[in-house]
């Protein structure tokens, strides 16, 4: 029989989510560990892992449209299975497709203004300016750890663009946007105010110099609720405590398909996700991979080697080390309760 798959409870705030891509399109064969689609909460983005094989036979929800909690968003079963009675069970057929149909495409970015907002700049329709997301409802800015993608890099829908350290954890930051990667608004190492335009995305070749000014300006922070540009996609296991530090491939630059549940097991055995090849779509590492995972002689050795720092007894010394944003909010809320709250000795 069919399973239905229906929008999970993400967060306890939770009352609807947006599907932001499907990961699988309908006739694909689905595996239980394979990731269905990537769904935008008020939180953060998190992927949806039907933990059923079969294949899917029925998509309730186009890309880009929302979901109540509970709703039915895909029908996962044997192929050429009548799956009419579950369909019409569906609390709400308005946001229903059909199982032929195919998600909508994107819409087109949203034009930038300046701060005055007393002229607005259309920006070309293959043009995609990425701005800081919102990634915790605490966060004021994010910090760029590293680009995972350089100015001229080819970048596809669901590369990782760059990974953000904000003030509970580091995430990965996802543009959702097809082309060439065009300009850098921030260094590796700097932050960014939410909201502030990081990336432009495009096709190869376009000068977006007329342009500069106009970003920049931009970058005001304001509501993230009025970005339609702000994306984001998480590395969170089932939760959004549950963050475990992003991969960068060391090969090619690029980050490590891997599943959630795949990339929290390789943390707790202690193996290095570089040395594991996927055996999922596209090379995605998926559960199977990390059980079957066996090292060879030369990979332990990488595994278990110890680095070996050298030192110079009879010289004094000290490393300057810049906050992280984590442990800023850490001594920020220390010293507010220091003087906020009465303390007895």
């Amino acid at each position: 029989m069919a399973d239905v798959i229906r929008m999970p409870l993400l967060s306890d705030t939770m009352t609807e989510g947006k599907i932001a891509v499907w990961n699988k399109k309908v006739g694909d064969k689905v595996k239980s560990d394979d990731s269905l689609a990537d769904v935008e909460t008020d939180k953060a983005t998190m992927e949806v892992i039907p933990y059923v094989e079969g294949t899917l036979l029925y998509i309730g929800v186009e890309a880009g449209k929302a979901a109540k909690v509970n709703e039915i968003i895909a029908i996962i079963g044997k192929e050429g299975e009548d799956i009419s009675a579950l369909i019409e069970k569906s609390p709400t057929p308005g946001n229903t497709v059909s199982a032929a149909s195919t998600p909508a495409a994107d819409s087109a970015p949203a034009p930038v203004s300046n701060i005055s907002n007393s002229a607005v700049l259309e920006l070309p329709k293959d043009l995609t300016v990425i701005r800081m997301p919102l990634l915790s409802d605490t966060m004021k800015e994010g910090k760029i750890v590293t680009w995972n993608k350089q100015v001229g890099d080819k970048v596809k829908a669901d590369d990782s663009l760059a990974d953000v350290e904000t003030d509970k954890a580091t995430m990965e930051v996802v543009g959702y946007a097809e082309g060439v990667l065009l300009y850098q608004g921030v260094k590796a190492g700097e932050a960014a105010k939410v909201n502030e335009v990081i990336a432009v995305v495009g096709k190869a070749g376009t000068d977006i110099t007329p342009y500069l000014s106009a970003l920049q300006a931009s970058a005001q922070p304001e509501s993230p609720a009025n970005n339609q540009n702000a994306v984001t996609e998480t590395t969170l296991a089932n939760s959004p405590a549950s963050v475990t530090s992003p991969i960068t491939h060391a090969s090619d630059g690029g980050r490590v398909k891997v599943s959630p549940l795949a990339k929290q097991l390789a943390k707790e055995k202690g193996i290095d996700l570089n040395l594991v090849a996927g055996t999922g779509d596209n090379g995605r590492i998926v559960k199977r991979d990390i059980d079957s995972w066996k090292a060879s002689a030369p990979q332990a050795a990488m595994q278990t080697a110890q680095p070996f720092v050298s030192t110079v007894s009879g010289q004094e010394g000290y490393t300057d080390t810049a906050l992280t944003p984590m442990r800023k909010i850490i001594a920020q809320r220390l010293a507010e309760s220091k003087f906020s709250a009465p303390h007895f000795y």
